[in-house]
């Protein structure tokens, strides 16, 4: 280490180190590299992120628990571990690496604050509804108000001693320890899986209501006590002005040219490098200018992201411009900085029993502000309960807070490490859980098989369609038409307009029940509604539809179709999708196939499906064929094409394909046993409709091929199975050159280039 002279001056002790450069010449030329400051940081993020990789490799089959990780590898190179050591604590940290190990951190927690409330989109407060409304105003002010009490109740019964906390500190913990913050428990419930299941949205809604709540209470408390701190009035009042004029600027100035720039990226792109640099000069600008007007540097960053454009590149797309240089290259230092001021040695049991004392009233409080107005608008008590634990998670924004608490002197050294103790091992429980919890709750076992074969032709057939773009509201429009009986039980249709969720944005589920106003230039989704209730107005003697729009991340898409099938006893989930399909799109498809509670079909539009809205139906003719080779997805595809048999336009072609000896290529005898009685059914109730059927006699796949390649483009539509037995002479080699193995080996050949066909395909999985 270098040499420190110590001298007094004043009454204090002043450390002096000589300068000695960033980088050292290396040990060959008689350096220790450990008393330069860019080596010694290197070796500490190094250090750092190694121990907290280690711990989530430990942890690994229990789940990820990065917050744990992280703050378990700072504890480890601080005090009460590595830290007993007073060589390792002279070389590791001595002064001027705790200065360069600060400055590192202020700008890592400059960069999060940005980031976070970037993220986090205002305007969704107005749609929240009412019960997530109160529930964060209740968030807000009885963690709060209880706190304050039990702070003073704990002071007098507890106090006292020489190692006792001031009671003026313990209260501002309370204040601490009620605050909540949304980015954290979107990130758990992202990693759990539940950001669009009821009790995730409802916790996210409340959450979001408590964050603007308390930052704005908070930058209002601290704008006032500096301003009144001041014995200069007219110097108070300059500073206030400069204030207003600072938060102006951000507002009038900075946001104008951020949409400038989101309205130069075209859409789908990345925000251009150069755009990156101003805005981050922007962020340094707003810090500094609020160091200079008497405000702590971060109320710039939490005002220019309030004022960021949330829409992509912006907002979401910042996250992930930034995102890599903050964590993997700033968070560490952060990290190191947590442990070095967290010593485990300083806690007597006394301590410990204060402080949860005062944690464990805080907590009970959350969970009362969020049960008692769920409980009084019906909310599901284990709903409920459930919502009262993830409000409770706490993670390393919290650290954040209790962080800048500490560096500005409002807090201990003792009250931080067990606020960042007690933050690390409950919310491991609370996470673990409500991982449980949730498990036990999402089980979804229908009590009757839901599938067409099994729907009786009397009975309204219920089909839930899906889609992503509204480009796909015409062919989804056509298969419900092409599904509509002519008389008899209404169909009823569930048309999903699924929206990819951005980062930190609330999960929605929109129940589309009202009518569109004339007098409003409809959205998006405005559009969508209105075309389905176009129509159902033209046919609402046979079909009834109601509407849905779920916003949800790509993980997790399917759980709301699935939430929907299972609710409303769907018989078919329709998926429809277009040619150019992306991997998160296959992902998505195998989703729905594992977890749907009903029968399943993947929809490839091709685009041959003529548009019914424009043209009269007596003068369509729609070619429709379906490829039957045994099993129960067959046979779910054979009732569901005699259902469009039905429909006047329809031309129906069944090929069956049966082996050389004219005989079904499946081995197992159930099947094909319970194939030949649906066939035999089949053939008897189609004699006198406008229904084709052949016997087709394939030995090897090149015979399927050449089938399909002399027939397909005869037809509009071609229907397959998804699933069939393994090892069938037919098709095998098939899956060898796979384009979309979830559309099975037929509908997969069929979609790719090799065959060259245009026909629009329809996969279906019993």
């Amino acid at each position: 280490m270098a040499n420190v002279t110590t001298y007094k001056y004043g009454g204090v002790e002043w450390n002096c180190e000589p300068w000695v450069g960033a980088g050292s010449m290396g040990i060959g030329r008689g350096d220790n590299p450990l008393n330069f400051t860019l080596p010694l940081l290197l070796l500490q993020i190094a250090v750092v992120s190694l121990i907290s990789a280690f711990f989530q490799f430990l942890l690994r089959p229990f789940g990820k628990f990065a917050f744990l990780t992280q703050i378990l590898g700072g504890i480890c190179l601080g005090p009460s571990v590595i830290g007993r050591n007073k060589e390792y604590m002279s070389t590791f940290f001595y002064t001027r690496s705790m200065f360069i190990i600060e400055s590192y951190e202020a700008l890592c927690f400059l960069f999060i604050c940005y980031i976070t409330t970037c993220q986090v989109d205002t305007r969704m407060i107005k749609r929240v509804g009412k019960l997530a409304f109160i529930n964060g105003i209740l968030l807000f002010l009885i963690p709060f108000t209880c706190g304050q009490f039990a702070a003073i109740l704990i002071s007098k019964r507890l106090g006292g001693g020489p190692s006792g906390i001031p009671p003026v500190e313990f209260r501002h913990v309370a204040i601490v320890q009620s605050t909540m913050f949304f980015q954290v428990v979107y990130g758990v419930l992202s990693s759990l899986k539940m950001l669009n299941t009821e009790p995730g949205r409802l916790a996210l809604a409340s959450m979001m209501v408590h964050d603007c709540l308390s930052w704005c209470f908070f930058m209002l408390n601290i704008a006032i006590k500096l301003n009144v701190d001041l014995a200069d009035k007219n110097r108070a009042f300059y500073m206030t002005v400069l204030q207003m004029v600072m938060i102006g600027a951000i507002v009038y100035v900075f946001r104008p040219i951020m949409q400038w720039m989101k309205k130069r990226t075209p859409e789908g792109h990345s925000l251009k490098a150069s755009y990156l640099s101003v805005i981050c000069v922007f962020l340094f600008i707003s810090a500094l200018w609020a160091e200079f007007v008497g405000l702590p540097y971060f109320f710039g960053a939490v005002v220019l992201g309030l004022a960021t454009p949330k829409r992509p590149p912006l907002g979401t797309g910042l996250s992930d411009k930034m995102g890599l240089f903050v964590w993997s290259v700033l968070m560490p230092c952060y990290i190191i900085g947590i442990g070095y001021n967290l010593d485990l040695s300083l806690f007597s049991l006394r301590d410990v029993i204060r402080f949860e004392l005062l944690f464990s009233v805080v907590r009970f409080a959350k969970m009362i502000a969020i049960a008692l107005p769920s409980l009084y608008y019906n909310v599901p008590l284990w709903h409920a309960i459930l919502v009262g634990f993830i409000v409770n998670i706490q993670g390393i924004y919290d650290v954040q807070i209790y962080k800048q608490n500490f560096n500005y002197t409002k807090i201990s050294s003792k009250s931080f490490g067990a606020m960042v103790m007690s933050a690390m091992v409950n919310s491991t429980f609370y996470i673990v859980l409500v991982k449980k919890i949730y498990q036990t709750m999402s089980k979804r076992n229908p009590y009757k098989r839901r599938t067409i074969q099994h729907c009786r032709v009397e009975a309204p057939l219920r089909i839930l369609a899906c889609f992503r773009q509204r480009e796909a509201v015409r062919p989804v429009l056509d298969l419900v038409e092409l599904s509509r009986p002519a008389i008899g039980s209404p169909l009823s249709v569930f048309a999903v307009n699924l929206e990819e969720l951005n980062n930190h944005s609330l999960p929605l589920f929109i129940h589309h029940t009202q009518e569109i106003s004339p007098f409003i230039v409809p959205s998006r989704r405005d559009q969508i509604v209105k075309a389905f209730h176009n129509y159902e107005k033209n046919n609402v003697e046979t079909v009834l539809i109601e509407c849905f729009t779920a916003v949800a991340p790509r993980k997790t898409m399917h759980e709301d179709v699935c939430s929907i099938a299972f609710d409303q006893e769907t018989d078919l989930v329709i998926l429809t999708l277009d040619a150019g399909i992306e991997s998160w799109e296959r992902r998505l498809c195998r989703n729905l196939l594992q977890n749907c509670p009903c029968s399943t079909a993947l929809f490839i539009d091709r685009g041959r499906l003529p548009d019914f809205r424009f043209v009269p139906i007596k003068k369509l003719s729609i070619s429709v064929c379906a490829i039957f080779i045994g099993g129960p997805d067959d046979r779910e595809m054979l009732a569901y094409a005699t259902r469009l048999a039905n429909h006047p336009s329809v031309e129906l072609s069944v090929f069956r394909l049966v082996d050389q000896n004219g005989v079904s290529p499946l081995r197992d005898m159930v099947e094909r046993k319970h194939d030949m009685r649906v066939i035999n059914v089949f053939r008897k109730e189609s004699s006198d409709k406008n229904i084709i059927f052949r016997e087709v006699r394939i030995e090897i796949a090149v015979d399927l091929l050449e089938l399909l390649r002399k027939e397909g483009d005869d037809f509009d539509l071609m229907m397959v199975g998804i699933r069939h037995e393994e090892d069938l002479l037919m098709l095998e080699g098939l899956s060898e050159w796979s384009d979309m193995k979830e559309l099975g080996d037929v509908g997969d050949v069929l979609i790719s280039k090799d065959l060259e066909l245009s026909v629009s395909v329809l996969a279906v999985q019993q």
